[in-house]
This record gives C-alpha cells, structure tokens and sequence, in this order.
C-alpha cells in the first residue's frame, strides 16, 4: 500500500486483521459510491463494517481521513495495474487492447470503485476536487503521455497530434468504457448508442473500439 494512503489511517488500523480492515474499507467505498462524500453517514459505514462507530474513529479521525485513505488506496491499487500493462514488453498496440479490457473486467469486477471514481469527478469543493484530480489522474496522465511519446519516437504513432492530447483522448475512452459498465445511467447511454445486442457481445465492442483506437493513433 502507498505511504500516502497509510498517512491518513491510525497505526491501530494497520494492525488489524485483513479480513477486518477489508470489510471497513468495502463499506466505506458503497457508502461513498452510493452517498457521496457529503452524504455518507459513518454510521452506516460502521454498522457494515459490524464494528462500533467508536472504533471507526479510532482508526480514522474523521470522516474526511477515511475519504482520502479510500482515494489514495484505490489510486494505488490503479496504479499498480496500469503499470504493469504499460512495463510489458509488447507492441503498443496490444498495451492499448489490454488497457481496454482491464476498464471492462475491473469494471464488472467491482462496479462500486467505478462509481465511487464517478463520486470523485463530480465532488463540488473545489480545492477537494483539485486534490482528487491530481492525485487520481496525476499518474496516468504521465504513463499515457511517456508511452505514447515513446511510441511517436520510435515511429509506431502518428505524429501530427500532440502526445498529451493522445492521452487525453486515450483515458477519455478507457473512463467511457469504466462508466458503461459501472454506472446505471452509461449503461443505458452505453445500450442506447450500441443497441441491446451490441451492448451485450464484449468481443465485438472490444474489436471495433480498437479499430478506431487504431485510426485515431494511425497504426496500420
């Protein structure tokens, strides 16, 4: 786990069980996906976590510790996956398949982080959001943009669009494809483009985005 998400948990926290701190965490990320930051309740929370509110509090000060502990774990755990896609040593264009399915299968997987990253985007303190955006997009913004310059170098991409604004277009459908699997309103946006049919053949949405992905980056 990332230092940054230990620095907002007491250290009695990290020394509970797995088990124990695995149900706290659950319940603080769907009641955070369900309610917001404003709206979750840290009873709720502790009541899911079959612990005393007491308790809560003595592993987190306060509910906005236990907010950002949650940011900085999904964040890590992100991390981690999208860095080891991009350290492979495969052609780009197979980075890119794999950054595609792992938005779906993380998605399907546990649609609560998808929306709970939803809660993120949408938080109306400006000075939480900024911090939230720097901190969840701050890592894959640099990853995209380095694999995608390092690919224009040696010649695999296009070379007339900026790099940054490949990886803004990059995390802007691999974020379309987390919603549509996660979040009730862009899985009906999601059937309502595609049709029922479509929506539902993974296969064939997969091979038609990388079609365009590969048009969009100019791969033969």
């Amino acid at each position: 786990m990332e230092e940054q998400a230990r620095g907002y948990a007491s250290e009695l926290f990290l020394r509970i069980s797995d088990e124990k701190r695995g149900r706290i965490i659950t319940a603080a990320v769907e009641e955070f996906a369900a309610f917001g930051y404003t709206g979750a309740n840290v009873n709720r929370i502790a009541q899911a976590a079959e612990i005393s509110v007491g308790a809560l509090y003595k592993y987190f000060a306060a509910k906005e510790d236990l907010f950002m502990y949650i940011v900085e774990y999904e964040a890590a755990i992100m991390a981690d996956f999208v860095g080891g896609i991009l350290a492979e040593d495969i052609r780009f264009l197979s980075k890119l398949e794999k950054l595609l399915r792992l938005a779906q299968d993380y998605s399907r997987r546990d649609p609560n982080l998808i929306r709970l990253y939803s809660v993120f985007t949408s938080e109306h303190d400006s000075g939480r959001a900024e911090a939230l955006a720097q901190r969840i997009e701050g890592v894959t913004a640099r990853a995209y943009y380095e694999l995608i310059a390092g690919a224009q170098q040696r010649g695999e991409v296009r070379q007339d669009i900026d790099a940054q604004i490949l990886a803004f277009m990059l995390d802007n459908q691999l974020m379309a494809m987390q919603y549509s699997f996660a979040c009730p309103y862009y899985q009906k946006r999601f059937s309502l483009f595609l049709g029922e049919r479509n929506a539902k053949d993974n296969e064939h949405v997969i091979r038609c985005i990388m079609k365009g992905l590969q048009s969009m980056f100019g791969i033969d």
